[in-house]
């Protein structure tokens, strides 16, 4: 009988012993369980993010490829601007140098009337 106490007392021990570790591994598999759907949710907010960011960056190639072109055009604008400019500069230089040559044979004539004039009040 004493071996059967002893066997009995041995069976609760093992059994106390395994509800232990039982419950043990119950609460890590819970906090491990816990942890996977935090992760989870770490991973779907990080997909989330990742999925806003490509958003932007794609509105952002978009706008950087419509003022690259804008830019492009106001460029060429501006070259063609600046060769009408220069055009006209010359343009303005040579009716200039005309101005001064028609000033120059205008005061010439107007000497010449002038002296006809003098001699013609002289006779």
């Amino acid at each position: 009988m004493e071996k059967f106490k002893e066997k009995l007392a041995s069976l609760r021990s093992e059994a106390e012993a395994a509800n232990t570790q039982a419950d043990e591994l119950e609460a890590q598999a819970k906090q491990l369980q816990a942890e996977h759907i935090a992760k989870d949710h770490d991973i779907r907010s990080l997909k989330t993010r990742v999925q806003t960011l490509e958003e932007r960056l794609d509105d952002t190639e978009t706008k950087l490829k419509e003022v690259s072109a804008k830019f492009n055009e106001a460029d060429m604008k501006a070259e063609q601007n600046e060769a009408k400019v220069a055009n006209l500069d010359r343009e303005l230089q040579d009716k200039e140098a005309l101005h001064e040559e028609l000033k120059e044979k205008y005061a010439a004539a107007k000497s010449q009337l002038d002296d006809l004039s003098r001699q013609f009040d002289d006779l």
